[in-house]
């Protein structure tokens, strides 16, 4: 099975993907973390998930 990564706007194979290793998010291990919470299948706030996430990638 061949594994598909997002790379700057594109998905790509993953043997294809390449990160310049000047990328700021290579330097300084950059990276945005949000969870939601599922409950019979539905998100739980949804609404509060995509304002904290809108806010951590301007952070």
């Amino acid at each position: 099975m061949t594994r598909t990564v997002y790379v700057n706007g594109d998905y790509l194979p993953e043997t294809e993907a390449k990160v310049s290793i000047f990328d700021r998010g290579f330097l300084m291990a950059d990276g945005v973390y949000e969870v939601t919470s599922v409950l019979d299948g539905k998100l739980i706030d949804f609404d509060g998930h995509v304002r904290r996430l809108e806010r951590s990638l301007r952070e």
